[in-house]
């Protein structure tokens, strides 16, 4: 029916009433499918049902495979966002060109698929159900915005990697230990973080607390939607400086205690011929959001 169609908006349909979409595949750029879906395959591969096993087109076919499925070769925008999406399904594969995917408010439990999206940079899995986020680089490697708000998060581990990231919203978690933000403070692009809404926030010297973990780039990090002030960073150098100190003396107060674990270290391996001295193993110091138009609306149901 629509030979060219760009831009699609779908709401409050059924998506097993959704038909003929598939065909569009060629030319549709942003599709928006919300309050209308409760999984993935709904939307990007109805045809699914009809196959065994099933394959995108262009892959390497391994064993039994009964279908050939194209790909949305065009789609570089999808909006899947109120749904009841609870699993980010192996369908992805046949969306290959996304950059823009808004999966918030469904049911996400784990971030998972996502290293076939090679050209994603924005990603909002607000309001899911995530609690870890352990090995999410390995699924994210060029994000620029990820939207994790209003999730289960107690943890940040995994985020330490994600070296592309500029944007990064954690409002409305669960996290409580300032500890947790190191994991992104060594991050080298960061630039705006929100953290409002956990326990953490609450803490005396919240703001110059995170932004001491950022170290010299402290300056060049936005906290909460609020610029960092000069004074601000005159007390990270403050409290850099206090660390600094504590670091020292620590190293000063238990030298023995440092020699002591490094020679159990060097001894547990193998049995240590009687009579021989100890010796010490050398030590090291240690979210903007695509805005889909309402141009090319289907309808709404």
């Amino acid at each position: 029916i629509f030979k060219s169609l760009h831009q699609v908006e779908i709401s409050h349909c059924d998506a097993k009433h959704i038909q003929g979409l598939v065909t569009s595949k060629p030319t549709l750029a942003t599709m928006s499918v919300r309050f209308s879906a409760t999984s993935m395959k709904e939307v990007l591969v109805p045809e699914a049902s009809e196959f065994d096993e099933w394959e995108p087109e262009g892959t390497a076919l391994e064993g039994t495979v009964t279908a050939v499925i194209p790909t949305w070769q065009a789609l570089t925008t999808l909006d899947l966002s109120h749904n009841s999406i609870s699993k980010i399904d192996e369908s992805v594969k046949l969306i290959p060109k996304i950059e823009f995917l808004d999966l918030s408010h469904n049911g996400v439990l784990v971030v998972d698929n996502l290293q076939h999206l090679y050209n994603l940079v924005h990603l909002d899995l607000s309001y899911n159900k995530l609690s870890s986020l352990e090995g999410i680089h390995t699924k994210l490697g060029n994000i620029k915005t990820l939207n994790l708000a209003g999730n289960l998060l107690e943890s940040l581990i995994g985020l330490h990697k994600l070296y592309s990231l500029l944007n990064l919203d954690l409002s409305n978690n669960r996290i409580e230990q300032m500890e947790e933000i190191r994991s992104i403070g060594s991050l080298p692009c960061l630039e705006h973080v929100t953290l409002l809404n956990n326990p953490v926030s609450i803490i005396p010297d919240y703001r110059t607390k995170v932004l001491a973990q950022f170290g010299e780039r402290a300056s060049e990090v936005c906290l909460d939607n609020t610029a960092t002030t000069e004074k601000e960073l005159d007390t990270v150098e403050v409290l850099k400086a206090i660390q600094k100190a504590k670091d020292v003396k620590s190293k000063l107060t238990n030298p023995e205690k440092k020699v002591g674990e490094d020679s159990r270290l060097l001894a547990a391996p193998c049995a240590r011929p009687s009579g021989s001295p100890l010796t010490a193993a050398p030590t090291s110091a240690s979210l903007p959001q695509p805005i889909l138009s309402n141009q090319g609306i289907l309808g709404d149901e």
